[in-house]
């Protein structure tokens, strides 16, 4: 599972600057200027702390996959840097592993599944949906 300790060890780690910024367009971006990358926050536009770990854990995926793209980049190029953003979150936090243990914890529904990794819904149902679309795994519901 995926905590904000997790988030700050590897922006410290790996050089990645964690910057709030209040009034961006969206409550998360990250950036790149030539070998320097950094994340910003809009913590103003935050309202949950399960909402910060969505934000946190897909700012991430860029960072760590280098899935980044100009503002003025066609819709094409910007939804293969979102794809690869939610995959390496699927991978990292919300392997398939970790769907069984919240499977064998009785959880069922999305809303259940978001409780129990502590995420937004959207971020475990992208998760869901890569791992049952993309890699054809099959959850049985015994």
């Amino acid at each position: 599972m995926f905590d904000l300790s997790q988030f700050y060890s590897y922006c410290q780690q790996n050089a990645v600057d964690v910057i709030p910024y209040a009034g961006m367009p969206a409550p998360g971006a990250t950036i790149r200027d030539g070998e320097d990358i950094a994340i910003f926050l809009d913590v103003q536009s935050i309202g949950t702390l399960r909402q910060l770990k969505g934000i946190c854990l897909h700012e991430l995926g860029h960072a760590a996959t280098g899935a980044l793209h100009k503002v003025s980049s066609p819709y094409e190029t910007v939804g293969r840097s979102e794809y690869r953003a939610n995959r390496w979150a699927a991978q990292q936090y919300l392997s398939v592993e970790a769907f069984y243990e919240a499977f064998d914890a009785g959880c069922r529904d999305l809303w259940e599944l978001a409780e129990y990794f502590d995420l937004p819904e959207q971020d475990v149902k992208n998760a869901l949906t890569y791992w049952t679309e993309q890699r054809e795994v099959v959850f049985s519901k015994e």
